[in-house]
């Protein structure tokens, strides 16, 4: 009988506890707390953040009041910032709070600082809650070492810059100027008409200046220009030089068997112009000399 009333008596108990831990709303905690990354090299101004995650049981709510003071400022830390996130649910309310302090503690040497213990009141239920987030210690980094009494003291001595090493670029430069100096000169010796420029008088550079000043309405143009050719034939083969000494005169002067052709033509129509055929337009006639007389005076230069 004893054992009996025993039992009924433990499963009451049981039954009683039960319904109290139901009827009694659920405990706030601390859902997610996140530090700062960084512990180590922190210096003067550098800004610090903590994360912190709360979760609160109807009807309970975070107090505002009762929440750290932005701008308050505790062994040279300051909370500069603080923001607050609500998000609610049938059962409770979570809370996301963001601290951000910045660190305006000196120190002489490397030191061991301390971002400060916070406690959240929570309110509106039949008792006061509280949850706090312990301190957070990380190493602080001077920005000048405590032992240093004077800059002279402490000055390296300058060492010049190295020297960037341009003979490369030295050379290349100079054989760039020396390919536009050849160039510069090799166009002038095929282009110029200048008497004065060495090599550049020979007999058909004069006959080809004096052709492209003839006048071309000029009726007497045309027998002066061919006149002028065949003086610097003769000039160049060292004796008159009629179609049959052609070839000996290309034999003694390779640069103009290319013209071979272009100069027994020449022969040819020199020959119906003077003696029987005049040319019936002396201003195409004079082109054609004035190109034929620079094609032989290239040939003279090498440059055909």
């Amino acid at each position: 009988m004893n054992n009996f009333i025993r039992k009924f008596i433990a499963l009451a108990s049981l039954v009683l506890l039960a319904h109290a831990a139901l009827a009694e709303p659920s405990a706030a905690r601390i859902v997610k707390l996140v530090n700062p990354v960084q512990s180590t090299g922190i210096r003067i101004g550098d800004l610090m953040e903590r994360t912190v995650v709360l979760e609160a049981p109807a009807p309970y709510q975070l107090s505002r009041s009762a929440l750290p003071m932005k701008g308050s400022n505790r062994d040279g830390i300051e909370l500069a910032d603080l923001q607050i996130e609500k998000k609610d649910t049938s059962q409770a309310t979570r809370y996301v709070v963001t601290l951000r302090y910045q660190v305006f503690g000196h120190a002489s040497a490397p030191a061991v600082m301390t971002l400060p213990e916070e406690a959240f009141a929570l309110t509106g239920g039949p008792q006061g809650l509280s949850l706090e987030i312990p301190a957070w210690r990380f190493w602080y980094s001077p920005l000048a070492v405590a032992d240093i009494t004077t800059a002279k003291g402490n000055l390296q001595p300058q060492l010049r810059p190295p020297v960037i090493n341009a003979e490369t670029h030295r050379t290349r430069l100079f054989g760039f100027l020396a390919l536009l100096a050849v160039s510069a000169l090799a166009l002038a010796y095929y282009n110029a008409d200048s008497r004065w420029l060495p090599f550049m008088n020979g007999p058909f550079a004069e006959a080809h200046r004096r052709i492209r000043r003839l006048p071309v309405k000029d009726d007497s143009s045309w027998k002066i220009a061919l006149t002028a050719l065949h003086e610097a034939f003769n000039r160049a083969h060292g004796r008159n030089l009629f179609a049959a000494d052609i070839g000996a005169f290309v034999e003694k002067h390779p640069q103009f068997a290319r013209a071979r052709a272009d100069i027994a033509a020449f022969f040819a129509q020199s020959g119906r112009a003077l003696f029987s055929d005049p040319p019936q337009d002396a201003d195409v006639f004079m082109k054609e000399m004035a190109a034929f007389s620079k094609q032989l005076r290239d040939c003279e230069r090498g440059a055909a």
